[in-house]
């Protein structure tokens, strides 16, 4: 009978009947960037459309009444005939101004497995294993796999939130409503975050005991020391 083809269901059997190759490793983590960019995408255009109000700002193609109203220039200055002030949707404005962080994430992902690794390496060197920051590059890339299924969750309530509240005109009043709307993504994130820990962790451990050439008992215990510190990051 074939083994597992990946470490997500049965990672003790994968690990132990073939060695990981980094470019599958490399996909997942691509998949990652790439899902995790989107997903950023995605909730700034529902945020964008759920936050429909207008705000009166500044006409950036008005030059200011401070040219416009300088009898010093014997011409009138390109643009004094357009308005002072101008309406703009708040959502939209909000979006193109957290309009980086999609390509930003998509940047981070790749930098945060090469992390992970070089930090899953020190772990497994600490419990006195004897593998390398290449060995545990693929361990790594796997690990991040599970992440996607806090992305779905947390992405799903979100948009689901979004979509079915009522935002009022004024503006203040529409962010307070947002707020309280997606209120409860921090514990449903966090639920999902101890989901993805275990999943995880299990993909890590025996990765880790296999390229380190640990125990698994003392893999899972480096593991767990990580895992615990993520968590103070993620609390904090």
């Amino acid at each position: 009978m074939a083994g597992p083809r990946t470490p997500l269901l049965r990672p003790d059997r994968y690990f132990s009947e073939r060695s990981p190759r980094l470019a599958h490793a490399a996909i997942v983590v691509a998949v990652v960037a790439v899902a995790s960019a989107v997903g950023i995408a995605v909730f700034l255009d529902q945020f964008a459309a759920a936050l429909d109000t207008t705000v009166t700002v500044d006409n950036p193609a008005y030059p200011g009444d401070s040219f416009c109203e300088d009898p010093a220039f014997e011409e009138t200055p390109r643009g004094c005939d357009e308005p002072p002030t101008v309406e703009r949707q708040l959502g939209s404005m909000v979006a193109q101004e957290l309009s980086w962080l999609p390509i930003a994430v998509a940047v981070i992902v790749p930098l945060w497995w090469l992390w992970q690794a070089v930090v899953l390496h020190a772990a497994g060197s600490v419990a006195g294993g004897s593998g390398s920051v290449g060995e545990a590059l693929p361990v790594a890339g796997w690990g991040m796999a599970p992440s996607l299924l806090r992305l779905v969750v947390v992405l799903g309530f979100a948009v689901r939130q979004l979509r079915s509240v009522s935002v009022p005109d004024d503006p203040e009043n529409a962010l307070a409503v947002l707020q309280s709307a997606i209120a409860g993504i921090e514990t449903v994130g966090l639920l999902a975050v101890l989901v993805v820990a275990v999943w995880a962790g299990a993909i890590r451990t025996y990765g880790l005991a296999d390229s380190h050439g640990l125990p698994v008992s003392r893999a899972a215990a480096a593991v767990v020391v990580l895992t615990l510190v993520g968590f103070l990051f993620e609390l904090g």
